[in-house]
């Protein structure tokens, strides 16, 4: 019997609580500024588990994705025609404002870019390896801009924080003693051993296990993350080939049985021997002579049997000594049967190029790319064509968008507060993603406006675009300011008559092509 001095909790609402009477805290002034919560990221002394697949966890989920990178042709594929979008793609810096000062810390950046040990190009590519293994993590190495001639600085030396050695002063393009970047070097996924977080959940560091020497604690300042996207605030991000692993995984198994189809030629080799070769082969008497003649036969025959291939030693010799009845009278029936059983029927009961074709779309469906297979495998319309060039180029430019952002929220501020420049006068990095415009529908639009007695020319902004979507120059201004402004509205009439001529050349080029 419970005791009457204790009350028993009930829930307030046994339909909407079931807490046993315990009230929700009441919010305070002290929450407003602190993490109450958790990320809920499955983490315990900095080893992440949120995969719940064990080959795709920790340094075993680098060496899947680079399998699936390295051995798949079709994800090769994949991967190379975001790598080959994204290289064209123009890096350009935005000044915070219009101002000469703000112009010349744009300036400063871009020059950045031109002034490491590796090329840009190089980086971003790189970069792009967060789309394989989920993230990419690049050193912040520094240089003081001291220009080309160190060498007449002896006295300018350093430590290399990594060996303990001396290293000289690498040399920079500018001379304005400025703090700017040497190298951004990647630091390999396959090495990233652990990660340190603090109480909030925020990431601290990682732990690098290189391939030769000590471990390596390295603090997040030292460091850029890059991740195409991220979940509960994982350091390791998500694979743009999470995914596509079922799939590989299929195609993998299934190319490799099809690959042992065509060496078994087709069939399931099986031969027939005695069963008295079979007893005595079974036999633990290893000093009968018999018995190991028996144990010789029998491995000769299970390696024929189990090594037929087709290739330039395929065969098989075996004897034909044949069976002897009951009245010891010497049958028809061999002792000895090599066959190839085949399926029934003229033809296989599954079809595994149409299985693998399947898969192999998937694939491509992950990432948006499956425009690949059309003219392959799959048949669609132009347009439809352009709508999946579309939504993959919109991708590809939201991944761009995450790099410049890792570049403007951490990259750019730190080197700030190492030159103490005013951070006011922050620029920020910015790409310029090739549009991609149908020159047959813009054509169209125009003539149909026009056709309704729209007023479009003259326009010199209207003009600009439609010379820059199709790739014209621009007009120069020889800057004769002689001739009347009449004379020149007469002009401009002739230039569009020939800029649409020209536009009509491109549509008919374009659409003879596709």
């Amino acid at each position: 019997m419970a005791d009457e001095a204790t009350p028993i909790r009930k829930a307030l609402d046994p339909t909407t609580d079931a807490s046993g009477g315990w009230r929700a805290p009441e919010l305070d002034y002290g929450m407003l500024f602190q993490d109450y919560g958790s990320y809920g990221l499955r983490q315990f002394g900095g080893w992440v588990r949120e995969e719940y697949l064990r080959e795709l966890t920790g340094q075993e989920a680098a060496r899947t994705y680079r399998e699936m990178a390295d051995n798949n042709a079709v994800i090769g594929t994949l991967l190379f025609s975001i790598m080959q979008a994204i290289r064209k793609v123009e890096w350009r810096v935005e000044p915070c404002d219009d101002s000469s000062a703000a112009q010349a810390e744009a300036e400063f950046v871009d020059s950045l870019r031109d002034d490491m040990t590796h090329t840009w190009d190089d980086f971003v590519t790189e970069c792009l390896s967060m789309l394989t293994f989920g993230y990419s993590i690049h050193e912040l190495v520094y240089k003081r801009r001291l220009g080309p001639q160190f060498d007449a600085i002896p006295q300018a030396k350093f430590a290399d924080a990594a060996n303990g050695e001396d290293d000289e002063v690498p040399g920079s393009k500018y001379n304005d003693g400025r703090i700017g970047w040497r190298r951004l070097p990647i630091r390999g996924q396959e090495t990233v051993l652990k990660w340190f977080f603090d109480k909030n959940g925020q990431i601290d560091g990682f732990t690098q296990q290189p391939y030769v020497g000590n471990l390596i604690d390295i603090p997040i300042e030292k460091v850029l993350l890059f991740r195409p996207m991220q979940h509960k605030n994982n350091p390791e991000g998500r694979s743009i080939l999470r995914n596509a692993y079922r799939s590989y995984y299929f195609i993998k198994r299934l190319e490799e049985l099809e690959a042992i189809l065509f060496e078994r030629m087709g069939g399931f080799p099986c031969i027939k021997i005695p069963s008295e070769l079979i007893e005595k082969a079974s036999s633990t008497n290893t000093k009968d002579p018999d018995v190991i003649a028996a144990q010789r036969a029998y491995k000769t025959y299970r390696d024929i049997v189990t090594r037929m291939r087709i290739n330039e030693q395929m065969g098989a010799v075996i004897p034909s000594n044949p069976y002897k009845d009951s009245e010891g009278k010497i049958s028809s029936v061999p002792q000895y049967d090599l066959q190839l059983i085949t399926p029934k029927g003229a033809r296989q009961t599954l079809d595994t190029g149409k299985v693998i074709d399947r898969y192999t779309l998937n694939i491509l469906m992950t990432a948006l790319a499956d425009f690949v297979l059309m003219g392959h495998q799959i048949r669609g319309t132009q347009s439809l064509a352009y709508i999946k060039v579309d939504m993959f180029y919109a991708a590809v430019e939201g991944w761009l968008d995450s790099l410049a952002e890792v570049f403007n929220r951490h990259a750019i501020p730190r080197l700030w507060r190492l030159n103490g420049i005013d951070e006011k006068l922050m620029p920020k990095l910015m790409p310029d993603m090739p549009q991609r415009m149908d020159l047959e529908l813009l054509g169209d639009f125009i003539k149909n406006l026009a056709m309704a007695g729209m007023p479009m020319f003259p326009d010199d902004d209207l003009e600009h675009y439609i010379r820059d979507a199709a790739g014209f120059p621009d007009i120069e201004d020889d800057g004769d300011k002689s001739k009347p402004a009449a004379v020149r509205q007469l002009q401009r009439p002739q230039l569009m008559k020939v800029l649409m001529g020209a536009l009509a050349k491109r549509i008919k080029e374009t659409r003879d092509g596709a």
